[in-house]
């Protein structure tokens, strides 16, 4: 898929999935409002993706959620999402430069992961998620 090709799938997951990218404070999760920054904060200063191979990924959008568990103490979402890495993923990765792509191949693409919630006096905290993680942390 082109670079404009990537753009425009992303563009529409984004549309279709979160009312528009960047989440916004009212992102809505689970039914509770501002959740999903929530989430994507927690994954963004924590997660890795591809093995480790993107340090710095980025969650571009949520294809699908589903609320595993849900008591008066916690939550458990799974969430299938889009995600590119601010560091490493590179538009420069066309035809007219198919060496780049091999040498510094792109990272982004669709994953899962599934996230804790714990529900507080203070509200909601993202408290996990499952996947690889910096510092070699992972919560299941």
């Amino acid at each position: 898929m082109s670079g404009r090709g990537r753009a425009v799938a992303v563009a529409l997951l984004c549309a279709l999935a979160l009312g528009g990218c960047g989440g916004g404070r009212s992102w809505e999760l689970a039914g509770q409002p501002g959740l999903g920054l929530k989430v994507q904060q927690y994954y963004e200063s924590r997660a890795l993706e591809e093995g480790g191979r993107c340090p710095a990924p980025i969650m571009m959008g949520v294809a699908r959620s589903q609320v595993l568990s849900d008591d008066p103490e916690q939550m458990v979402i799974a969430l299938s999402y889009y995600y590119r890495d601010w560091v490493r993923d590179d538009d420069d990765c066309d035809e007219l430069r198919p060496g780049r792509c091999w040498v510094n191949p792109t990272c982004r693409g669709f994953a899962e992961r599934t996230f804790t919630i714990d529900k507080g006096e203070d509200g909601l905290a993202v408290v996990g998620m499952s996947g690889p993680q910096r510092g070699g942390l992972q919560r299941r």
